[in-house]
């Protein structure tokens, strides 16, 4: 804590760990919402996994070893980027083996992340993890911790809508890519076939 110059202590700066779901897709929204917590006063620990990093650096024809996705807002942010392993050797191919990369995230990568966390979470008052709402793990792992978590929703309201109707959608065929328009849903707008 620091002194608020009246001779007091001021309450320490908020602090939000931020565990995007190890695809693309997932983490460039988790990081456009670490920068505007951290342009709000947070401290921000991002969470990569090491694979998703390597692809980025890749992706920018740069050294993974010097690629910083936050590079621009070093300078007036204080975000922190972190790495972690999913468990698997970076030439693991994740897409031709989905299975078995999907039982390393459910199974192996909360490991690592938990191992991070009780290293980074100083102050577990001024603590909260914000991670994907696709992992099952974070609000037991935050419990432990004894830190709030705020699980985060990453892709277009229109998607959440779609799974959060799936059993209805199922119940009117609309699954084995039928070409049928869904006009049953309240408050969601769809295209037709």
């Amino acid at each position: 804590m620091a002194a608020d110059g009246t001779g007091g202590q001021t309450k320490p700066k908020p602090h939000a760990v931020v565990i995007p779901y190890p695809l693309q897709g997932h983490v460039i929204p988790a990081a456009h919402l670490a920068l505007r917590l951290a342009a709000r006063g947070f401290t921000v620990t991002f969470v990569n996994t090491e694979s998703v990093h390597q692809q980025a650096a890749r992706a920018l024809g740069v050294d993974r070893r010097g690629c910083d996705i936050f590079a621009g807002a070093r300078g007036s942010e204080d975000v922190r980027y972190e790495l972690v392993s999913d468990g698997f050797p970076l030439g693991f191919d994740r897409s031709l083996n989905h299975d078995q990369y999907m039982e390393g995230v459910l199974h192996v990568l909360p490991a690592h992340v938990e191992e991070l966390l009780r290293r980074v979470v100083l102050d577990p008052a001024s603590t909260c993890l914000v991670a994907d709402t696709f992992f099952v793990w974070p609000a037991t792992l935050a419990r432990a911790l004894g830190v709030p978590y705020v699980s985060f929703w990453t892709e277009p309201a229109l998607i959440f809508a779609l799974y959060y109707h799936m059993d209805l959608l199922a119940e009117h065929g609309h699954f084995k890519c039928k070409a049928i328009a869904v006009s049953y849903l309240e408050r969601v707008s769809l295209a037709g076939p």
